[in-house]
């Protein structure tokens, strides 16, 4: 049904056992609500060699694998993430180039009015003044009124032009730089959870753990705190898209191809752990969830919501929302920004820029 646009994968499962993930790929996409699509078919064949060998451990959840890309092109690519996203169905993108990046939220932004996009990457792929083939800009710079909200995870201060931060700033985007996001990468799950689609480059990870690459940098995020970060993605009910980018196994050798083709494995494995264990708490019915009702000094009251099924915290916002992002009416939050509200009468930054974003 996708031939238009894919082409098989050429990494046989058949000498995959019982308990092996490749032994477990679906058929029919139609009944699966996770795929996983090669942009890359290099990257995606090292990728498969490791993930197809990883332990099935996802319940009754039915994956496939959808091939490759037969033209790796934001006009190829767009038209299939369309049709997938309006049928339900998460896609898992095996990248390279992060041009590709911006194929996977626009595609996104087709089918919504306003989308929320996380990246996560050691630089902040972007240019003040719209210049350059950066994969972030068409979302900054586009024309007219503004249809994205962003949120960068592991950017680098010393990598980063500083007029990048200024424009953040004036947006209402968000950043959390390397080292805030290292020292406790819990407190990232309200930003992921609050995003449409995130996208991964792995220059983000320390090269050990992702050599095959064209930066090295001697800082990043190591391989566990990542993959925390892709069950947390995975885990999103929000969350209808998810890409990897980074992998160029081009010059490198055999032993660094492998490894990161395993990395990318190990992200993709915890993404479908969280993916797996999704509860169907957002959008959740008023009845399924507790409230809780602050008053703010000189403020309107804040509501708090607590998912009775996961203990997950949102905040609802205090006006109605635009048209067009009835979905956004609860922001993610996290026990301790109730706790704040509650007992020291202090609202994050980040939620206070999310009630702005959407009422303006």
């Amino acid at each position: 049904m996708y031939e238009n646009w894919l082409k098989p994968a050429k990494i046989s499962t058949e000498d995959c056992v019982p308990y092996q993930l490749g032994s477990h790929l679906k058929k029919n996409p139609r009944k699966c609500p996770v795929v996983i699509i090669g942009l890359d078919e290099r990257v995606a064949n090292e990728t498969r060699k490791a993930l197809y060998k990883t332990a099935f451990d996802f319940d009754q959840l039915n994956i496939a694998d959808l091939g490759d890309i037969r033209k790796s092109t934001a006009a190829s690519l767009i038209p299939l993430l369309r049709e997938l996203y309006t049928s339900g169905i998460t896609p898992i993108l095996l990248g390279c180039s992060t041009k590709l990046f911006e194929a996977q939220y626009l595609a996104f932004n087709e089918i919504r009015r306003q989308v929320s996009l996380l990246n996560i990457d050691s630089e902040v792929e972007l240019d003040v003044t719209d210049e350059g083939n950066y994969s972030l800009n068409a979302a900054v710079h586009r024309k007219g009124k503004r249809q994205f909200h962003l949120t960068h995870i592991g950017s680098q201060q010393h990598l980063v032009d500083p007029a990048i931060w200024k424009l953040f700033d004036g947006a209402g985007y968000e950043a959390v730089r390397l080292g805030i996001a290292r020292k406790d990468v819990t407190e990232l799950e309200p930003q992921i959870r609050d995003a449409d689609l995130v996208g991964l480059n792995i220059r983000a990870i320390n090269h050990i753990d992702a050599p095959a690459r064209p930066q090295r940098q001697p800082s990043g995020l190591d391989l566990q705190e990542a993959s925390q970060l892709a069950y947390y993605a995975g885990n999103s009910d929000k969350l209808s898209s998810f890409g990897l980018f980074g992998f160029n196994p081009e010059g490198a050798s055999p032993q660094d191809v492998e490894l990161t083709g395993a990395t990318y494995a190990q992200l993709i494995w915890y993404f479908l752990q969280g993916f797996a264990r999704r509860a169907g708490d957002f959008p959740a019915a008023k009845e399924e969830m507790q409230s809780y009702v602050v008053a703010i000094d000189g403020s309107p009251d804040l509501t708090f919501r607590r998912s009775k099924i996961t203990n997950r915290w949102w905040v609802e916002m205090t006006s109605p929302v635009s048209r067009g992002s009835e979905r956004h009416r609860l922001i993610a939050c996290s026990y301790q920004d109730y706790k704040n509200a509650r007992h020291e009468q202090i609202v994050p930054d980040r939620l206070i820029l999310a009630f702005k974003r959407f009422t303006q």
